[in-house]
């Protein structure tokens, strides 16, 4: 492959690559702002009037620039400048849009998260708590094994000699009236109520600890055990604490808006700049190597150019263009073959194209044609084509 189909190999992908980055930017951003706008609306029909509305602007925003930089080319300085206050508006607009939408939603999911991540935490510094207080309290006998041994207090016989004649249960109606024949057992039986209370309160933090041992795997499986927003705390530890996890979660939002509404605004100009400025690169690459291989005795004799072919431009030009004050722009294809045209009419060897665009930007810059055409890429402005002679100021010397 030649060195020149190489280059434009890489033009076009280049362009086709920017053009699909660029597009898919576009849509992201003309769905956000839809979004934000359908928010506004109280009711489905207005919400979606306010979110057409939004998708407008957006447009506005996308191709306001480039027309912005034709008129400016075209020299149309007042519509362009009036134009540039509308532009700006939507740009600042759309922003807003997508700062609302983006900030709403990572509030939305960190917020989510950071509630899990608390709930965690509560549930595990009250495991904590029941687990100290359980350790404090020692080792227990279960509440039936305190009852038994209440039990058997009171089924104790009391004896007269040899012969029990009571219990201690029924002399002391269990304990709850002063008898001296029950002191001692009953002071027993007083202490195994309170061990009896003590077990029944480890038996109540043994349940509520198991309760909260499977909330804590249920919440630990849920994603509450890991930060709230890891990349933030990445960043902030990147940043050795200049920020923090806080600053970090809002400026996100921020940034994303600014990469999609500036690409989605800047984008279409750029490509089209570059499409433009590429091609220009491309034609004067061309003319170059014709020149070469002219200079060089690469062309057959009757491919070389003369200097009364080049003349023929001229005379072509002073017969054929005219002066323009609109912003229309006429491209060097359409310029070439009506130049042809006429050499064919006239009967005349006419220029390849590349030697003709070059010998055209050679008279276009002569003095008395100074600012008089204007070039961009590979069109003209200031310059159209008409039957009959133009009053265009070209010397044929």
């Amino acid at each position: 492959m030649a060195t020149g189909d190489s280059n434009q190999a890489v033009r076009w992908m280049v362009i086709a690559v920017l053009s699909v980055a660029t597009a898919g930017m576009v849509v992201v951003s003309l769905r956000a702002n839809y979004l934000f706008g359908y928010g506004f609306g109280q009711s489905e029909d207005k919400a979606r009037v306010f979110g057409w509305a939004n998708v407008a602007a957006d447009l506005w925003k996308v191709s306001g620039l480039i027309v912005f930089m034709a008129l400016w080319r075209a020299r149309h300085w007042r519509t362009a400048l009036s134009l540039a206050p509308l532009w700006l508006l939507c740009l600042a607009w759309g922003m807003a849009g997508a700062v609302g939408v983006y900030a709403q939603d990572r509030t939305t999911l960190i917020g989510g998260r950071e509630a899990l991540v608390a709930t965690f935490k509560e549930r595990d510094d009250e495991l904590q708590q029941i687990e100290n207080k359980l350790a404090r309290s020692g080792a227990q006998r279960a509440v039936a094994e305190v009852d038994a041994a209440i039990a058997a207090m009171f089924a104790r016989p009391l004896l007269r000699g040899e012969r029990a004649y009571s219990t201690v249960g029924k002399v002391s109606d269990n304990c709850r009236n002063g008898d001296r024949r029950t002191a001692e057992a009953c002071a027993e039986v007083a202490a195994l109520r309170q061990e009896r209370a003590a077990a029944e309160g480890a038996a109540e933090l043994e349940s509520q600890r198991q309760r909260l041992r499977r909330e804590l795997v249920r919440l630990r499986e849920g994603g509450g055990s890991i930060p709230a927003d890891p990349v933030a705390e990445l960043f902030a530890w990147v940043s050795r604490g200049q920020l923090s996890v806080r600053d970090i979660s809002f400026g996100f939002p921020l940034v994303f808006a600014l990469l999609v509404e500036l690409v989605s605004a800047l984008g279409p100009a750029g490509v089209v700049a570059y499409a433009e400025a590429t091609h220009a690169v491309g034609d004067q690459e061309a003319s170059k190597t014709q020149r070469d291989i002219a200079r060089h005795g690469g062309l057959r004799r009757g491919e070389v150019w003369h200097e009364s072919e080049r003349s023929s431009l001229v005379a072509w030009l002073a017969e054929r263009a005219a002066p323009s004050d609109d912003a229309a722009a006429i491209s060097m294809n359409e310029l070439h073959a009506d130049y042809e045209a006429w050499c064919a009419r006239k009967r005349l060897t006419p220029l390849r194209r590349d030697a003709f665009a070059e010998d055209f930007d050679a008279v276009r810059d002569m003095p008395e044609m100074t600012g008089k055409i204007r070039k961009f890429g590979t069109r003209y402005y200031g310059i159209r084509l008409v039957e009959g002679k133009s009053a265009l100021p070209v010397s044929t010397q």
